[in-house]
């Protein structure tokens, strides 16, 4: 097997006319180049079109005795996982791969050193589907961390990576299952151009298809701790609000009723100033009026539950 990782015309035109098996990987091609390269390879229009314009759907666009698959997996990015978006030209005998930057999973598929079409085939799609695996591994991580943290010590910090978080796995969410739909009703499209008949050892794309059932199934449980660890969040804040609220109830509850007795005899009423003059009076009237009210107030709080040992 020939591997080209750089767009060179007339190494194509001779690999492509001895009909050597070749793969060539493209970083970032210009449109003429793909276009010419369609003009090689005999590549259909409608696919180097589709190659020339990325954010397309994950697919396999099936034109005979040639294919395009549009196939999606995950790397490191700017110290973060980020999708990759990886376009297959697949026809007996030669594979042209496109992506734009850096493809980490594709690295390792040439230190594979695949001896065939269908090998090879395989060997780039099952990369693929382990990088997002992988990807989701990591994650699973981050979000058990955020569970944790959201039962100890909830932060608004968290709260705002959860909802990042949650937007991340949904956007992923939306590849990864029309990429595992496209196996099952795809493999078949791809058996076929690169010739594997009835009888023969059929590669396992069925494998491929369960890793990605395994990353769809992976990022639900994701999404499901997220929800359970924002939940837990409002819960605390929630509870946090209830607690100021009843403290405050119970400080209005004591000191209102204080207020209106120590307001009433307050006014200076003349005959107030006259008669309540002595130093039992104010024991009684002053210093009682506030003590036994009081006393009865926190006993009926108390009686109902809202003072508990922990002084609330």
């Amino acid at each position: 097997m020939h591997v080209i990782d750089r767009y060179d015309a007339e190494e194509i035109r001779r690999l492509n006319a001895s009909g050597e098996f070749f793969w060539l990987d493209l970083d970032s091609p210009a449109d003429d180049q793909l276009e010419e390269l369609g003009e090689i390879l005999g590549l259909p229009p409608l696919a180097v079109e589709d190659s020339q314009e990325f954010g397309q759907r994950a697919k396999i666009d099936d034109y005979g005795d040639r294919l395009l698959i549009v196939f999606y997996g995950a790397q490191h990015r700017e110290g973060r996982f980020a999708a990759v978006e990886v376009h297959i030209h697949l026809a007996h005998g030669r594979i042209v791969t496109v992506h734009q930057g850096r493809c980490e999973p594709l690295e390792s598929v040439r230190r594979a050193h695949a001896h065939s079409d269908h090998e090879l085939v395989y060997r780039i799609l099952d990369a693929l589907s382990e990088s997002v695996l992988t990807f989701l591994r990591d994650i699973e991580a981050t979000v058990t961390s955020l569970e944790q943290a959201a039962f100890e010590h909830p932060t608004q910090a968290d709260r705002r990576q959860i909802v990042m978080m949650r937007g991340r796995l949904f956007r992923l969410l939306q590849v990864i299952v029309p990429q595992r739909d496209m196996l099952e009703t795809g493999a078949g499209a791809i058996e076929r151009v690169l010739g594997i008949g009835s009888g023969q050892a059929h590669h396992p794309f069925a494998d491929i298809r369960d890793d990605l059932v395994l990353a769809v199934n992976l990022i639900a449980y994701c999404r499901e701790l997220l929800a359970e660890a924002l939940n837990v969040h409002l819960q605390a804040t929630s509870n946090r609000l209830n607690t100021i609220a009843t403290r405050l109830t119970v400080l209005a509850s004591i000191f209102v009723p204080l207020t209106l007795i120590t307001g009433f005899f307050g006014q200076n009423f003349g005959w107030m100033v006259d008669h309540i003059s002595s130093f039992t009076a104010f024991l009684v009237f002053g210093i009682g009026g506030i003590v036994i009210p009081g006393g009865a107030i926190w006993l009926a709080l108390r009686r109902a539950g809202y003072l508990n040992n922990n002084g609330q």
